[in-house]
């Protein structure tokens, strides 16, 4: 996985629109922090780019969700999916 390539510019409205879907999706507090992200990936059988989810909801609680699409491709029905199980790469993590 490239971490360190070029990087995409980000359109912010789309980013707060894919946080604020997560935070009604899943009915989240204010003080759950959400971030979206980029990933760029170059290895084989992985997708050039995928969105990542994560969703802080306390000290040591992570759950990443991932999306194999750009941010400006995702939807509000493909975060709602995410939250009702029809996407397979969720990851819980204890510790960041």
């Amino acid at each position: 996985m490239n971490l360190f390539g070029p990087k995409r510019v980000l359109q912010q409205d789309q980013v707060d629109r894919i946080k604020s879907w997560t935070r009604e999706t899943w009915s989240l507090g204010d003080d759950t922090t959400i971030m979206v992200t980029e990933l760029e990936c170059r290895e084989p059988g992985c997708p050039p780019i995928e969105t990542v989810i994560a969703v802080l909801e306390g000290p040591g609680v992570t759950k990443q969700y991932k999306l194999h699409k750009t941010t400006d491709e995702v939807s509000r029905h493909d975060v709602e999916r995410l939250a009702n199980g029809g996407e397979p790469h969720h990851h819980a993590e204890g510790v960041l």
